[in-house]
């Protein structure tokens, strides 16, 4: 109770009084505000355990909202084998969300005065092939050209071995492939372009990647759980990386060589720790409001300097993802209305981006839906027909497509057969499973079926 005083006036004669009132209407608004947060709890709760449901969840989320982060939750496996379930501190790869640390760095660079976006990529690394042409803004906005070292087949072998790989020989399997197209004329996703920016990092710090990094994003903003070389970690809350995982099938998958990610893929990190990266580039701990406002403006495509720039319910969402086999992250954040999301998974999943514009959707009131398991519908017998045969994949691989009895089976060679079941017309997929098999039939071409599951797709034409 607290008291308020009156004073009166009767005939010159002054009487006081006291009145005690409960502040109901304080105490009203703090409860509706308490009962609207925990609504919202719930409703983000239902939202993660619908995508946990069909196993595209499982992982961290941290959800902060003016001022407040009032959702921190994990799910799932950390180590399904021993039973351990992931938890709040528990050890993420945030894979391409790597690339606005990188991005960070080369804009406090600009800012030191050592480097400026407009110079040319020759500057830095002279024997660059059309290095004159190439500046530090087309590596940063994708919009170099560069061809992407993924499409080389032993650089993505070597991407699951631990082998040892030197700068030259990273760079060699991009470097003199011709350009995809003009520098600065179009938008192309390369982690080519911000393997080179790693290396322009090194060149002007005299320090390695790892170190200048550290130094002036992680040492500042206290990231303490924040680090590179995820191979030999050693930490009780390291997550083990899953290609798929459900209450019935666990596949383990590599940890990619960090060596090879490098600057565009290799950080680890917590939900707690981005969350001290995201109030570091709201309050602009580490650069200016001037140099993060130009890094967040979409150059081409909707992309700035590491961010992906989008719009959603009229608003500016800044944001990055990040997939590698095994592991997925999604980090979303609009600063003016300080609303940051943060998922981390220890899984291949493709479907985080649009966990977290759903949970954006239910913290602004806006309408969703939940994601639904898939269901097979039934084809008519004279239409599985023309799906049965036999693809061949490579010289010693042969995928067959058996029609047995109304039902079609997938074969590998002589593996086990399995059952497709069909979610429409020309597209199946396989029980407990992230196969997705789609049939592509062209006049006077091949027959072709593909093969797609976590980021990998393979393409075999008939025989």
């Amino acid at each position: 109770m607290r008291p308020i005083y009156y004073s009166l006036f009767f005939g010159g004669l002054t009487v006081l009084f006291t009145i005690y009132c409960s502040p109901f209407k304080a105490q009203n608004t703090t409860d509706i505000n308490l009962i609207k947060q925990e609504k919202k709890k719930q409703e983000i709760d239902s939202i993660i355990k619908a995508y946990a449901s069909i196993n595209k969840f499982n992982g961290t989320a941290l959800v902060h909202y003016q001022h407040t982060t009032f959702f921190e939750k994990s799910y799932g496996w950390q180590d399904a084998e021993k039973k351990l379930p992931n938890q709040n501190k528990s050890i993420y790869q945030i894979a391409s969300l790597t690339k606005s640390f990188t991005a960070l760095t080369i804009i406090k660079l600009c800012e030191e005065g050592k480097l400026s976006v407009k110079d040319p990529v020759s500057k830095f690394i002279p024997d660059y092939p059309r290095g004159s042409e190439i500046t530090v803004e087309h590596l940063l906005t994708h919009s170099s050209g560069i061809y992407e070292a993924l499409r080389n087949k032993e650089y993505f072998r070597l991407l699951h071995t631990t082998e040892p790989i030197t700068k030259s020989r990273e760079i060699s399997f991009f470097k003199d492939e011709p350009l995809d197209f003009k520098p600065g004329t179009q938008f192309s996703y390369t982690n080519s372009g911000y393997i080179l920016l790693g290396m322009i990092i090194e060149k002007i710090t005299g320090q390695t990647y790892e170190e200048a990094v550290t130094k002036m994003i992680l040492h500042p903003l206290k990231m303490t759980h924040t680090g590179f070389d995820y191979p030999s970690l050693k930490s009780p809350y390291k997550t083990i990386p899953y290609s798929y995982l459900s209450k019935t099938k666990q596949e383990k998958t590599e940890i990619w060589n960090p060596e090879l990610t490098g600057p565009a893929g290799q950080i680890y990190s917590t939900a707690e720790d981005l969350y001290k990266y995201y109030k570091g580039l709201r309050d602009y701990s580490i650069v200016s409001k001037e140099s993060f406002k130009k890094a967040t403006t979409s150059y081409l495509s909707g992309y700035g300097y590491g961010w992906f720039i989008d719009d959603l319910y009229g608003k500016k969402l800044i944001n990055h993802g990040g997939n590698i086999e095994g592991s997925t992250s999604y980090f979303a954040m609009l600063p003016d209305d300080d609303i940051c999301i943060i998922l981390l998974n220890n899984i291949t999943s493709k479907k985080l981006e649009k966990a977290g514009n759903t949970i954006l959707a239910a913290v602004l009131d806006q309408p969703y839906d939940l994601p639904k398991p898939k269901k097979e519908i039934t084809l008519d017998g004279s239409v599985l027909k023309k799906y049965a045969g036999n693809y061949e994949l490579s010289e010693d691989t042969v995928i067959h497509i058996l029609n047995e009895n109304g039902q079609l089976f997938i074969q590998n060679n002589n593996d086990p057969k399995i059952r497709m079941l069909a979610e429409k017309e020309d597209v199946f997929f396989l029980p407990d499973d992230d196969t997705e098999i789609s049939f592509i039939f062209k006049k006077d071409e091949k027959d072709v079926i593909i093969i797609k599951k976590g980021l990998s797709s393979k393409t075999a034409e008939k025989l």
